[in-house]
């Protein structure tokens, strides 16, 4: 098996055509079916089926090619960390955060390392951690960040606690309700339930009330978008919970207002692939979150 087949599976997949895939790879077309052929000659299966616009990968070709990808991801790893081993500041790292890290960690850190590294390409992925544990596994995404129950997570990955997290209630500035103290004074609240955790959002939302022996909370509206929920809650009467990042970033200052009331929720973690090292740039991405977690702390403890 060759590397160069490998290129034109990943190629292939990605563009759904064997035309596009020679196009992108600067490769004949008829290069482009003898490779894929030889490579399902070698394997034994077919990797991809024909159809009218195109082709799709088969079931084997689905199992083979999450193979592949962490087998690319990881030649890359080798080549960028050789070069930069050898004083050369190139290559790439691609990074995945929660919304909260995104507001609380990401610019800090993302001014420093441009600085520091202007001719390192960073790809940067807002999501939870359950839709891309798998890539973050494969090496695929270096570094996610987010709020995440340490203890939950298996010996694939290896999670760093950045600091102990908080999420509060917010309201719509000049909200009739904005003097409230205790979740017991919002009982008659309606609220939008948004994407609080990784797994379980809806048990997650609600086991705070339950927790605090109430009635489960009226939800008005369900949001899986960021921007749904602040638009949302800044021009109604409902109510929801934001991670305490969220109120601290200023340009949500102005759109609504935080309650009094506060719940513990998962820590700020980092969360790596284990067995293997990053490379030395993402391993400086990944000492600048932590330096910015850290001063994110003290500006905490100071308000």
């Amino acid at each position: 098996m060759k590397l160069a087949h490998i290129k034109v599976m990943l190629a292939v997949a990605d563009s759904g055509s064997l035309r596009s895939a020679g196009r992108h790879l600067g490769i004949a077309q008829p290069v482009i079916t003898r490779s894929i052929r030889e490579l399902e000659h070698e394997l034994g299966v077919s990797l991809f089926e024909r159809h009218t616009r195109g082709v799709r990968l088969t079931p084997m070709g689905e199992v083979f090619l999450r193979r592949a990808r962490a087998l690319d991801a990881e030649l890359r790893h080798a080549r960028e960390e050789i070069a930069q081993m050898r004083g050369s500041n190139v290559g790439e790292v691609t990074i995945a955060l929660s919304t909260a890290s995104c507001m609380g960690l990401l610019p800090p850190a993302i001014a420093a390392f441009t600085k520091r590294y202007p001719d390192v390409t960073v790809k940067i992925l807002e999501s939870l951690f359950q839709p891309v544990e798998n890539e973050v596994e494969r090496g695929e995404i270096d570094l996610w960040v987010g709020p995440l129950d340490p203890t939950s997570e298996s010996s694939r990955f290896i999670v760093e606690e950045l600091f102990t997290n908080y999420r509060r209630v917010v309201a719509r500035k000049g909200h009739p309700l904005a003097g409230a103290k205790s979740l017991h004074e919002l009982v008659d609240a309606r609220w939008v339930r948004p994407t609080l955790s990784t797994r379980t959002t809806e048990a997650d939302f609600e086991a705070i009330f339950e927790d605090a022996g109430l009635p489960l909370p009226r939800i008005a509206v369900h949001s899986r978008s960021s921007l749904i929920t602040v638009l949302t809650v800044a021009n109604t009467d409902l109510l929801t919970f934001l991670p305490q990042q969220w109120i601290d970033f200023a340009p949500m200052k102005d759109l609504f207002q935080a309650l009094d009331i506060v719940e513990i929720a998962a820590p700020m973690c980092i969360v790596r692939r284990n067995g293997l090292p990053l490379t030395p740039v993402a391993e400086y991405l990944s000492d600048l979150i932590r330096k910015a977690a850290l001063n994110y702390e003290h500006y905490r403890a100071k308000t």
